[in-house]
């Protein structure tokens, strides 16, 4: 009797402090974020990569950068042969100037053409209507041959344009400040309209990795990650400011990158292609209070 007294006693006991407990919300334990047993795979790369294009063709006269030179933005790196250009550009604004001459003529015979017809008019009562009916024909005409001479104006002055700009892109500048990694042409080579020349690779390099899909929920813009080049045998921190929205349906990988801010010594070692060992670095998260229902 006494034992199963002490048993309702002990009932009773847990039934209030399971009460209690569910009456009083208590934080819960941080929630480690998932990070990866093993280094990421990575690759530094550099922000910008161009080939550097003619916007017109000739003959390549000049190549003033090459393999491995360092050049600034707006300094010229290649130059085409400039002579077939400017000759064209002069013969172009020859025909320019001898059609503001034709539209010049054009206005002298329309504004004779009108005091014609006035003078005509004035005297149509002492005149057959022949001469006035010829003098409105006369001025028509003039009208219509001043128009044929401007439209002809604008076109010789669109391509005396063309052919200034042309010899303006003669000359092939550097759009950014980089490292020249390729020459694909010589001086005398014949270069057509969009052929590469050089390559340009900024300085800026960047990080470029890819998360699995499971620890992809864990890495967000403004996360912090370790960065191991083995081949330099350098290790930085870099931040990730890029996060790809998707996941590839065929590696189940999201990509990431993170800009590799270094001084100028170290950006001297980095060279886009690099392989990097990533780590994520774990963050604890506050588990918010349970919510409970009485």
């Amino acid at each position: 009797m006494r034992f199963g007294k002490g048993r309702a006693l002990a009932g009773l006991l847990w039934l209030s402090c399971a009460s209690a407990l569910a009456q009083t919300s208590e934080p819960g334990p941080t929630e480690q974020a998932l990070s990866a047993p093993r280094p990421l795979l990575g690759v530094v790369v550099a922000s910008q990569v161009l080939d550097l294009v003619f916007a017109v063709e000739g003959q390549l006269s000049e190549v003033k950068a090459h393999l491995g030179q360092r050049v600034q933005a707006g300094e010229v790196v290649a130059a085409l042969d400039a002579e077939p250009l400017r000759l064209e550009l002069g013969t172009r604004q020859a025909n320019m100037r001898a059609s503001e001459a034709v539209v010049h003529r054009a206005v002298l015979v329309v504004a004779q053409a009108k005091q014609r017809l006035a003078r005509e008019q004035r005297i149509r009562d002492f005149s057959a209507a022949q001469a006035e009916e010829t003098a409105l024909n006369d001025v028509a005409l003039a009208e219509a041959d001043l128009q044929l001479a401007q439209a002809q104006l604008a076109s010789t002055t669109a391509r005396a344009a063309q052919a200034e700009r042309d010899v303006n892109v003669a000359r092939l500048k550097a759009p950014f400040t980089g490292t020249v990694t390729e020459q694909y042409l010589t001086p005398g080579m014949r270069v057509s309209m969009g052929m590469p020349v050089l390559r340009l690779v900024s300085e800026q390099m960047r990080l470029r990795f890819a998360i699995p899909e499971q620890l992809a929920p864990g890495v967000r813009p403004g996360d912090t990650v370790r960065v191991r080049l083995p081949a330099v045998n350098l290790e930085l921190t870099a931040v990730v400011d890029r996060l790809s929205p998707e996941v590839d349906l065929s590696s189940r990988h999201q990509k990431a990158e993170a800009p590799l801010q270094v001084s100028e010594a170290i950006r001297s070692q980095l060279a886009s292609g690099l392989v990097a060992e990533v780590y994520l670095q774990p963050h604890a998260r506050p588990k918010g209070r349970v919510a409970t229902t009485p």
